[in-house]
């Protein structure tokens, strides 16, 4: 599990770095302030989750609580690559006046 998140970071990085594969994104949740829709998504191993953020607030996703994998969400969205199938959980943090937080899962086949 440690790898996977290992590999996830990496791919979640280069992808953030170089902005690929929006155009392609197989899913997309949008971050809100109270709640992401949908709450899961499922996608096929190799595919792409689009997170867009429609809060007006700043939003940030971490997966499983680990740091390595945290990533701002801005109006025009960040893409994340899952090569690997698993669940894989995550935490949204909206801050603005009141700070929200709210989870997901992304499940790979």
């Amino acid at each position: 599990m440690r790898r996977d998140m290992s590999v996830l970071a990496g791919v979640v990085m280069l992808t953030l770095a170089l902005g690929v594969g929006a155009a392609w994104a197989a899913a997309t949740v949008t971050v809100a302030r109270e709640e992401n829709k949908p709450q899961t998504v499922e996608i096929k191993a190799g595919e792409e989750v689009r997170f867009i953020n429609v809060s007006g607030s700043t939003a940030h996703v971490w997966f499983a609580g680990n740091d390595a994998i945290r990533f701002y969400v801005g109006k025009a969205g960040s893409t994340v690559k899952f090569e690997k199938p698993g669940s894989y959980d995550y935490t949204v943090h909206v801050t603005g006046s009141k700070v929200h937080s709210h989870t997901g899962t992304v499940v790979v086949k």
